[in-house]
């Protein structure tokens, strides 16, 4: 485990513990903004004094010093099982706000807190929120105070095991507040928050398309405006949709007189003439911007990023924009090794390009609603998305269903107008409810999402949900009723159980690597097989915990099986900035060990394999019981003739070369590599964390996949180590964890190990508005 002293002594890069928190200049008077308030908190564990609820001037010197979002523990990698991190955590802020903000509205947004949060704004209780997974928003106006004085925010965060608090089955917590929490400030008659505002199928922006076609959509907008104002305000309300160019598509204005203290729902009809949808295939999004005016005053604007399309679980499988999809995805848990669920928007989106990068479709927030930016990039990349409330295994007495009908309301309120969201799993995983939750679920859902565009998921009950989600160890594949049917989780279970031979880690060599990748093609081959499928999320995406189940392991480095999912993709479909097309890649090292069988996965019509420049055999997908109903079954070489040197294998569609892959017989090891988890510069906001790789290489560079040997890494300059420095090599290849300061400049990262030449790299670190 990564000591405090270690961890902790590289958070002074934290801001100062007084911020003053002021818009730059150019927005300064705009009629909303929303900062980040992600810097200068100070952090204890355990118990403190009243006095620190209040007094600014409550010494908490040593308290730690940390940036969100935060995870109260450092774990080590695959932690011991059960695990045990309840506790207390305090989180402290002191704050100015600048005389400008006198007379408008305040509000502290936090997007998530682990699990019972307090909250206190200059010694006053304002708060208490069960649950550590949806936001929960204090309105400060009142309590704010200005110019030199300063405010004073503090959160007691819970996560002691509560059975009245759904979560993930009780069985993992990490506490803290691990993700954003944000400053509102609007004037007092403004555009509410949705889940603030606590109304059904209202709050905020609600978008939905009553009708879409190639041809026309109609887009209905529904604004619910607040006038908190002592006087009654007329009030005209601006929407317009812009295209990703800002070309704008349509437009509305109404207007509407609301009196003093009292609200308003505006309801808006656009139309669209030959709009741009969005599908997996092709995430066409749109801004809309709805501005509400007083007296040709612009008092608020809100901007709705959304994306229009038609979507249909029917009996007979599902269907976007009319078309039929049998979507292929996979189930991801929120969690990343060392800081856990602490992770940042950054390397949330790069999980998101990770999955549609390896050929998913569709992705299940298992099992709960996941961090907003997670979201935000599925709907940029076209990934089709299952929104789950919290809970596996347990159900409680009546506060327990309370919170959880509470948790399918907000999250329904949160996530609304997501392209991506097609599906709501409103349903208590492999949980014995009663059918009466189930009804209860299917009314909320419906009634927070009205019209035909809401689907309602449930793993029990499919004569209740919309949608009956089943996974292949619960039988799915051998039902036949008149619900739309998801496979929830496959590939897994149904290989040992809790010894599956699923779970591999990238340590345990080629043989095991394949033997996952044939376990998940023979299932997705046999889900193919089922004529009225929906969709289908393979379990799980991404190793977590001490579970090396994905397809991707704990560092975010690919497995074999990674590769087949890839060649499933469709060839002919080329996305900008995301690695598509044709592909073939080669699924054995060529080592002395290695498998005389080689498997080659591709969406190639036929490979050629070539051995030191001459070809072994050309041959075409397997075509037996295991792989007949896949779109691109894999290419099986058969004993091919072991001599060290090169593999390369070439793809061909179309009569025309399109994809090769190239393996080369390691040598002994002689260097170390370090390469980065992506490409360009880190952003220098406190925030951003990625992966450094040392790989041990021969002196060709060619990774050695035996090596196991210990790397250590040190990092300088605008970043910092939030993983061991000592990290042991798996398959050749040792991972570190870099977390930036709010320095711009260079992050300089050096590898070193006994017997090898060093590496050293830098990244540029930029500054973040």
């Amino acid at each position: 485990m990564v000591g405090k002293r270690v961890f902790w002594a590289l958070c002074a890069f934290a801001a100062a513990t007084l911020l003053t928190l002021q818009a730059p200049g150019w927005e300064a008077d705009a009629p909303r903004l929303k900062l980040k308030f992600n810097s200068g908190w100070r952090f204890f564990r355990g118990d403190v004094p009243e006095a620190a609820l209040s007094a600014p001037d409550f010494d908490d010197s040593s308290w730690e010093s940390v940036h969100l979002p935060h995870s109260p523990k450092i774990l080590p990698l695959r932690p011991a099982w059960p695990q045990d991190n309840a506790g207390i955590n305090w989180y402290r802020k002191l704050f100015r706000l600048p005389e400008a903000y006198r007379g408008r509205k305040l509000f502290l947004e936090f997007e998530g807190a682990d699990q019972v949060a307090d909250v206190w704004v200059n010694g006053a209780h304002l708060l208490t929120h069960e649950g550590a997974y949806l936001p929960f928003t204090v309105d400060i106006t009142e309590l704010a105070r200005f110019g030199g004085e300063t405010n004073v925010v503090v959160l007691r965060v819970d996560n002691h095991p509560n059975p009245d608090i759904p979560g993930y089955g009780g069985w993992v917590s990490f506490g803290g507040l691990y993700r954003d929490v944000w400053l509102h400030v609007t004037d007092k008659l403004h555009i509410t928050d949705p889940v603030y505002a606590d109304r059904p199928a209202s709050g905020g922006v609600f978008v939905t398309y009553p009708f879409v076609s190639d041809s026309l959509a109609v887009v209905q907008v529904k604004t619910h405006v607040l006038n908190e104002h002592a006087r009654s305000a007329s009030c005209t309300l601006h929407t317009r949709l812009l295209d990703l160019s800002g070309r704008e598509v349509a437009s509305a204005v109404s207007t509407a007189k609301i009196p003093a203290y009292r609200d308003y729902e505006f309801i808006q009809t656009l139309e669209v003439k030959r709009p741009s949808l969005w599908h997996p295939n092709h995430p066409h999004l749109y801004s809309l911007r709805s501005e509400v005016q007083e007296g040709g005053e612009s008092m608020d604007v809100v901007v709705t990023r959304i994306g229009i399309r038609r979507i249909e679980f029917r009996r007979d499988g599902f269907y976007i924009n009319g078309e039929r999809l049998v979507f292929m995805g996979a189930n991801r848990v929120q969690e990343y090794p060392y800081v856990s669920w602490a992770v940042p928007n950054s390397a949330q989106r790069r999980d998101a390009l990770r999955l549609k990068e390896a050929g998913f479709q569709y992705v299940r927030c298992s099992h709960n609603p996941q961090d907003p930016s997670f979201l935000d990039a599925c709907d940029e990349l076209g990934l089709l998305v299952m929104d789950c409330i919290p809970g596996f295994q347990f159900i409680g007495g009546p506060k327990f269903r309370e919170n959880s009908f509470r948790n399918m309301r907000d999250m329904i309120r949160r996530d609304r107008n997501h392209p991506s969201v097609v599906l709501w799993e409103l349903s208590l995983n492999e949980t014995e409810y009663d059918s009466d939750f189930a009804r209860m679920a299917m009314r909320i859902g419906h009634e927070e999402y009205p019209g035909d565009q809401c689907y309602v998921g449930g793993w029990k009950f499919p004569e209740i949900y919309d949608v009956f989600l089943c996974a292949s160890q619960h039988g799915a594949r051998d039902y036949r009723g008149k619900t739309p049917l998801v496979i929830s989780e496959y590939g897994h279970w149904d290989y040992g159980g809790p010894r599956s031979t699923s779970d591999v880690d990238r340590r345990d060599g080629e043989e095991a690597m394949l033997v996952q990748a044939r376990n998940h093609w023979e299932s997705l081959n046999r889900n193919r097989s089922l004529p009225h499928l929906c969709g289908d999320g393979l379990w799980v995406a991404v190793d977590f915990q001490r579970f090396p189940s994905g397809v991707i392991d704990y560092f975010r480095i690919p497995k074999f099986s990674y590769f087949f999912y890839q060649s499933q993709r469709d060839p002919g479909i080329r996305l900008p900035g995301i690695d598509s097309g044709p592909m073939v890649y080669i699924a054995n090292y060529w080592t002395e060990s290695s498998p005389g069988t080689v498997t080659v996965f591709t969406n190639c019509e036929r490979v050629d394999l070539y051995l030191n420049g001459r070809l072994v055999a050309t041959r075409r997908p397997d075509s037996s019981e295991i792989s007949q109903h896949l779109l691109h079954p894999p290419v099986i070489f058969p004993e091919v003739p072991k001599q060290p040197g090169e593999l390369k294998a070439v793809g061909w569609l179309g009569g025309k070369k399109v994809a090769e892959h190239r393996r080369r017989t390691p040598g002994p090891p002689k260097r170390l590599e370090i390469s980065f988890e992506m490409p360009g510069p880190a952003l220098g906001d406190g925030e951003d964390l990625f992966f450094v790789y040392a790989a041990v290489v021969d002196a060709n560079g060619t990774v050695v996949p035996n090596e196991s040997r210990d790397i250590e890494f040190t990092v300088d300059g605008s970043g910092f180590l939030a993983s061991p420095p000592v990290v042991t090599a798996e398959a050749g290849i040792a991972a570190a964890l870099v977390r930036t300061t709010t320095e711009p400049g260079t992050i300089t990262v050096r590898a070193r190990a006994a017997g090898l030449k060093e590496a050293r790299a830098t990244k540029a670190c930029v500054p973040v508005n």
